[in-house]
């Protein structure tokens, strides 16, 4: 694997590597995960709220997000 300097550059490589992996797009529960992986970082600071943005235009939508829910609590 790549040596990166920055954390989003990483993940940005990782995702698109797994997406590369699946012919272009990820597979829905693969998007979840990864959404839910983000979700995480963001939630720890180790990547901003920029940053997360940023990757989160690599990952399809996923109705219903689960970790939107887990991330903002739930109502």
């Amino acid at each position: 694997m790549a040596e990166f300097n920055d954390r989003a550059e990483e993940m940005a490589y990782r995702i698109q590597a797994d997406a590369k992996h699946f012919g272009g797009v990820l597979p829905e529960k693969y998007a979840i995960a990864w959404r839910g992986y983000l979700a995480a970082l963001l939630e720890w600071n180790l990547v901003s709220l920029l940053q997360y943005d940023s990757l989160l235009v690599h990952i399809p939508a996923v109705q219903d997000d689960p970790a939107v829910a887990i991330l903002r609590g739930r109502d």
